[in-house]
């Protein structure tokens, strides 16, 4: 009887050599075990892609930028001034407490019918209301995250912007307000 001396020993065995060995390992069920384990496993073939894997991402990806864009081009005033989650409850239509106001609601009324356009272009069958909640879920998210990190841009840029027409007076001390006491 050989025993083996490693690992390596078992897989350098072939199927054939395991099942014959079968009735010194302890039976049929031990070289089955002992096969998955330790030997060599059956890939699994790679499944062709003959479709245009981004055909439906360049379909949605204008309408969300756009949608985004709009949004705070059209109330960007207003966005600038709010905090940053101001933007979710004009996504999602809902407030968690008191009501929306009116920015927010046409906010909502403007982005609705681009989340239907997109769910359409996505053609996905949504047998049940939860599908359609969480597709809807998923691309408000993209949307606020969009319109969220555009809004930080700007600020960022309009605060670049304040920063240099500073260095460009002839004291940019003057217009500074010193805060506290010495």
């Amino acid at each position: 009887m050989h025993f083996f001396d490693s690992k390596i020993d078992i897989l350098r065995l072939t199927r054939t050599k395991l099942l014959k060995m079968s009735n010194i390992l302890g039976g049929i069920d031990t070289v089955k075990f002992l096969w998955q384990f330790l030997g060599k496993r059956e890939r699994k073939k790679d499944v062709e892609i003959s479709e245009d894997i981004m055909r439906v991402p360049r379909l949605i990806e204008p309408l969300l930028n756009k949608a985004a864009l709009d949004i705070v081009d059209a109330y960007k005033s207003k966005l600038l001034n709010e905090s940053v989650t101001y933007i979710v409850p004009a996504i999602w239509g809902a407030k968690e407490k008191g009501k929306m106001d009116t920015v927010q609601e046409e906010i909502y009324k403007k982005v609705t019918p681009v989340i239907h356009e997109i769910i359409d272009k996505l053609n996905v069958d949504c047998h049940t209301a939860s599908q359609r909640f969480t597709i809807g879920y998923m691309i408000k998210g993209l949307i606020i995250s969009k319109v969220t990190y555009m809004l930080e841009v700007l600020k960022n840029r309009l605060k670049d912007d304040f920063t240099l027409q500073d260095q460009d007076r002839e004291n940019p001390l003057i217009y500074i307000e010193p805060i506290g006491n010495a």
